[in-house]
């Protein structure tokens, strides 16, 4: 050891996600947004006189959107300021594609809302596809799909007494009860609701994945 001393850190980098040593991701939420929102720039400047709309999108979810969803089940930010950092960056190329669309760009003569233009060019909010991702990997943990048994240690069904007779049909899966707002918006917990939310309306586990998907959005953008 020639007299070294280990060297205490707090923060590590583990397949391109920062860890730190109160597990907060802010500040690889932080990183990203740059690393994103300065690949939009490049993007957005070479490709301004793009006629092409698939390969606009194509440039899109190689440079900029791969960034901000990379492992995202890990990272999910639940802090607003956070979830708007994000937002801002796929807001921008959202309006931009949109004049690119319809020839008019979407905050002149008219401030058209966020909603109405992602419709129009067909995305999702990236908060809800998050949440989407979350639940379906949680889902495939639960079909064995994916083998995961530390996580599926955590996870409990609802076996209620006297269920016959009943007309209100209880909840599948167990959700901890969140005496804090870390626990309450933790992704195992959020994705726990979605799943209980969705399996009201469909089969979760007689579905296939693209009818739970579908189902999920539906789900998670009413939110």
């Amino acid at each position: 050891m020639n007299g070294e001393l280990l060297q205490r850190v707090t923060e590590v980098k583990d397949l391109g996600i920062h860890f730190t040593s109160d597990l907060q991701f802010r500040k690889h939420v932080v990183n990203i947004c740059k690393k994103a929102y300065r690949n939009l720039g490049f993007m957005l400047r070479q490709a301004n006189d793009f006629t092409n709309i698939s390969a606009l999108r194509a440039l899109y979810e190689a440079l900029v959107k791969s960034h901000l969803e990379y492992n995202a089940a890990i990272w999910s930010p639940s802090e607003i300021k956070y979830k708007k950092m994000i937002e801002r960056i796929h807001n921008k190329y959202i309006r931009f594609m949109y004049m690119k669309m319809y020839k008019i760009y979407p905050g002149y003569p008219l401030l058209y809302p966020t909603l109405f233009c992602l419709g129009m060019v067909g995305y999702y909010r990236l908060e809800v596809r998050r949440e989407v991702a979350l639940a379906t990997y949680l889902l495939r943990v639960l079909r064995g799909d994916i083998k995961n048994s530390g996580l599926l240690t955590e996870i409990g069904f609802c076996v209620p007494d006297e269920y016959v007779g009943r007309r209100r049909r209880p909840r599948l899966l167990v959700v901890p009860r969140a005496r804090t707002n870390l626990l309450q918006r933790a992704p195992l917990t959020r994705a726990l609701r979605t799943l209980n939310t969705v399996a009201e309306h469909i089969d979760i586990f007689n579905c296939t994945l693209s009818e739970f998907t579908r189902a999920t959005y539906c789900v998670v953008s009413k939110d």
